[in-house]
Parts: C-alpha cells; structure tokens; sequence
C-alpha cells in the first residue's frame, strides 16, 4: 500500500495513531479518516469522525487512528479547487463512508471531496507570473533528487536573477502563490526533508540536505509546523520490509 504522496503542490501521508498537539501552518489540509478521528479547530466544536477540510493557517489539532492527511498549498490548481469548497468558511466537512475506507489512489483519494488532481506542470504554472513559474521549476529540481541548497534562496540573491528588487520579488511571489516567500521556502525544505527519510536517509542526512542546523533543528521546525514529532513522521513515511 502506498503510504506517501509528494508532488509539486501536495503532500498527502497515510498515517497510524496520529495525535498532533495545537498548531497551524500555511497550507490548506485535508484529513481522510479511515478509522476514529477528532479535528479541533479554534473557536469551534471538535469535529468527530468526518472527513475535513482546514483552510490554511487555522489553529488546529487532529487525534486519528488511522487515516490520510493531504497537504495543498493554496496557490496550486487544486488548493484554488479547495477554496471553492471551503467558501470562506475555516472547514468544513463531510460523512464518513465506509466504502471509502482503505483506497491509495490519490485521485480517488481526493474525489471523495470531489477535488480533481492533475500532475501536469503546464497546468500548475499556467495562472502564475512566468518569473515566479520559472523559479518553482527550479524548486522542484528536488523531486527529482537534485536539491539545491538553501543559501541559493536568499530572496536579494532570487530577486536579483529575476530582474526585481528583493521588495518587488517579495510582493510578486505572495500575490501568486498567497504565501510570504520565507513560509513557502520552509515548507519546500521540509517537503525536501520527508522525501530524503522515505529514500530511507536518517533525520541527520535529512536535515542537512534540507539545510538544516542538525537533526534537532529539523525536529524542532516539523513539530512546530506539523504539530507532531519527526520520530513520527519517519515512522509515516518508513518503507515496508519485504
């Protein structure tokens, strides 16, 4: 069964036993339970046994015994297909159906919700500044296991190959992909981070080639974006032995 899903726009994770302290990050979220579940969202009544959708940046905490968590940056086809779901609400939510237990096909996976999901770049960059396209091309050199390192993302240095001052760069890139460019960078490292531990790299290998400090420095960062442990996540993410 496939346990991980990580793609330009989304990262989805199958996970066990998840239980997230109260956090929130830049990227929208949607949880597919398979089993018993609780998403507390701030301000609301807790949420039992449903299928969710969480805007971005909304204080939240999710307990899950099994299931799927699907993250999508807002900026992607399918994050401006979530923002239609979610008409300005901070979730919402539908029944959970036992027949859509146990599927790891992504696009099956997200027609539950009636989300649509696309691997074509060409679509992912078509309603983008092609300055911006051109450096999410250069990001995603990651995929394909050839990370650049992060001292190549100072926002002056990005700015300047663009033909831009840092200022300008900075308002171009927030107004396309509705993310600040240092929480959108953060979010690429650790996407970089997760690829490198389900290659089967150990959280020190990780850390360095995401850049950064140490094992504890990634550790410190994933808890505080994702609300639970990098021993977690490595557990996640941990190839099955034949």
């Amino acid at each position: 069964m496939n346990t991980l899903f990580l793609e330009p726009g989304i990262l989805a994770i199958h996970t066990q036993v998840l239980d997230t302290q109260m956090h929130q990050h830049a990227l929208m979220q949607l949880t597919l339970p398979d089993q018993q579940s609780t998403l507390a969202v701030a301000n609301q009544a807790p949420v039992h046994n449903m299928m969710s959708l969480l805007d971005a940046n909304v204080p939240h905490q999710l307990t899950m015994q099994q299931g799927w968590v699907i993250l999508i940056e807002p900026s992607s086809p399918l994050g401006l297909q979530a923002s239609k779901l979610l008409a300005h609400h901070d979730v919402v939510t539908w029944p959970l159906k036992a027949q859509d237990n146990h599927s790891d096909n992504l696009t099956d996976l997200l027609a539950r919700v009636k989300l649509t999901y696309a691997t074509n770049s060409a679509t992912y960059d078509a309603h983008l500044d092609p300055r911006i396209a051109a450096l999410l091309k250069q990001l995603n050199r990651c995929f394909n296991h050839d990370c650049l390192k992060p001292e190549h993302w100072l926002a002056k240095d990005i700015a300047q190959s663009l033909g831009l001052s840092e200022s300008r760069f900075l308002h171009v890139f927030k107004d396309n992909m509705q993310l600040p460019w240092r929480p959108y960078l953060l979010w690429r490292r650790l996407m970089c981070a997760i690829q490198s531990l389900s290659r089967g790299e150990t959280a020190t290998q990780a850390a360095y080639i995401s850049g950064f400090a140490d094992s504890a420095h990634l550790s410190r960062t994933f808890k505080k974006q994702f609300g639970i442990t990098l021993r977690s996540a490595i557990a996640c993410v941990k190839k099955p032995t034949s």
